[in-house]
């Protein structure tokens, strides 16, 4: 009589899964959200240049396009080493760390960049808004790559936005505080399109993830069924 031992599948940490796949998406979309931010620094130091002053205009866009440099190396190192499931975490927290550096950066550009003059108050509030679309534009271009995962467009969306969204409705004139205003309902917009997109995400990685677990045991099954065990 032959005796059946049934081991029950060892099943990788669903967590860890989810998170490697939200890495892998990340880094495999980041091209994108590193070119554009180099080529808007650029456009924004030629509408800028007449405005600003010309040493800090230069260190900024200088700043945001090293910076871009930087996390291109980092996008480099990823697809070149590989990481390992476990290692996921860390590799997440550094793109993390990127993004909300690059949000910083773009968010002091209506700080930073445009003086303040209140004998021109039309002509400051239109450049704020001109530099705000920018910023909007690369937001709204980071909603579709970061809302893999939620936090990662929190650390960018928020440092570019919230900051000179406040610095705007601090100066205490209805335009300014308009714009400003518009800026952080922008945020919130961002923010619930961002919840709606990582649901479907993790619903995707959901299915992906059972999907691999019932191929794994349907392949196990196989292997006990061959004749000759």
């Amino acid at each position: 009589m032959q005796e059946e031992h049934t081991e029950a599948p060892v099943e990788p940490d669903r967590d860890l899964l989810i998170t490697r796949n939200q890495v892998g998406l990340l880094y495999s979309q980041a091209t994108v959200t590193l070119i554009f931010p180099v080529i808007a620094a650029i456009a924004l130091g030629w509408l800028l240049w007449d405005v600003a002053s010309r040493w800090i205009l230069i260190a900024w866009a200088s700043t945001a396009i090293l910076f871009s440099a930087v996390r291109y190396v980092l996008l480099w190192s990823f697809h070149r080493r590989e990481p390992r499931p476990e290692q996921a975490g860390r590799w997440l927290d550094l793109f993390s760390s990127s993004a909300f550096i690059s949000g910083l950066i773009w968010g002091t550009a209506p700080i930073m960049l445009i003086p303040y003059q209140p004998d021109l108050l039309v002509e400051f509030t239109l450049y704020n808004g001109l530099t705000l679309i920018v910023i909007c534009g690369l937001v709204a271009g980071a909603l579709v790559s970061y809302s893999v995962c939620k936090w990662v467009l929190f650390y960018y969306s928020f440092p570019a936005l919230v900051p000179p969204g406040l610095y705007l409705i601090a100066l205490g004139d209805k335009y300014n505080g308009a714009l400003g205003g518009y800026t952080l309902l922008y945020f919130i917009f961002v923010l619930l399109a961002s919840l709606r997109m990582h649901a479907q995400y993790m619903h995707y990685f959901e299915m992906e993830i059972e999907n691999d677990r019932l191929h794994a045991r349907l392949a196990e099954f196989m292997a006990q069924s061959e004749p000759g065990d």
